[in-house]
């Protein structure tokens, strides 16, 4: 019986080791995750809009606008053969099981809705607002808001543009009209954000004349999330503190 109960606790033991490496390893990977920068590239340039997502400086394609045309498609399509028929058969087998799943909830939400309609409904006392959970409520938002706004990097910033006009005392107009509000717009901007540019070239574009200026827009967005999630925390630790939850929940 002593030997048994030995190997019972040694087995234990083991399996607790092992849960606590695992959770030290998910912790560790939590962390590192919080304070890896994540980034995201934008671009517009040709009237097209191209958004990469990422972290630590590795983006990849995530959003297009606009989309390109597809291709049209063949009249007489060749069935597929070999590999593609047991694609179309795989295609057709996830539509399927997607649309038994679609029923199925949506008929367990009308059982659930009618459930709900049949049994009384009894009035739930919310809390009330008041001064305190107001002001608490815009502490919290300047909070998160600051967090935010402190965990931007706004980088590679590349801004070519050329105004033009109808005729060139019109586009001499607009340059000029840009000018007066572009660089105070900056200067505010600049102490909320961290701006850093490449570039910024804006030139009148007076017609054929002039050297022309390929519009370009272009800038990379990178914040760490654990000081925002480290903000949040915080906010939400005072919402419960002050019961401003209770509004809500």
């Amino acid at each position: 019986m002593g030997a048994f109960l030995a190997a019972l606790g040694a087995v234990l033991l083991f399996v607790l080791k092992a849960v606590g490496i695992l959770l030290l390893v998910v912790l560790v990977l939590v962390v590192l995750l919080l304070l890896c920068p994540f980034c995201a590239d934008l671009c517009w340039e040709h009237g097209v809009l191209t958004v990469k997502a990422g972290a630590l400086g590795i983006t990849f394609p995530v959003f297009l606008y606009p989309k390109p045309e597809p291709p049209p498609a063949p009249e007489n399509p060749e069935p597929p053969r070999g590999f593609g028929k047991v694609k179309a058969k795989f295609a057709a087998w996830r539509a399927e099981r997607k649309r038994k799943k679609a029923e199925e909830k949506a008929r367990k939400k009308a059982a659930a809705a009618a459930a709900k309609a049949n049994k009384p409904a009894q009035p739930r006392k919310k809390a009330k607002i008041t001064l305190e959970i107001l002001c608490t409520m815009l502490k919290g938002a300047g909070t998160l808001t600051k967090a935010v706004f402190g965990a931007l990097r706004i980088t590679k910033i590349q801004v070519r543009l050329g105004v033009r006009g109808e005729d060139p005392a019109a586009a001499a107009r607009s340059y000029g009209k840009l000018q007066a509000w572009l660089y105070p717009v900056l200067g505010v901007l600049d102490r909320f954000l961290w701006l850093q540019f490449d570039e910024l070239r804006i030139l009148p574009d007076f017609g054929s004349g002039q050297p022309t200026v390929e519009d370009r827009v272009s800038c990379r967005v990178s914040a760490q999330a654990l000081f925002i999630v480290l903000a949040a925390v915080r906010v939400l630790y005072e919402f419960w503190r002050k019961k401003v939850l209770d509004i809500f929940l």
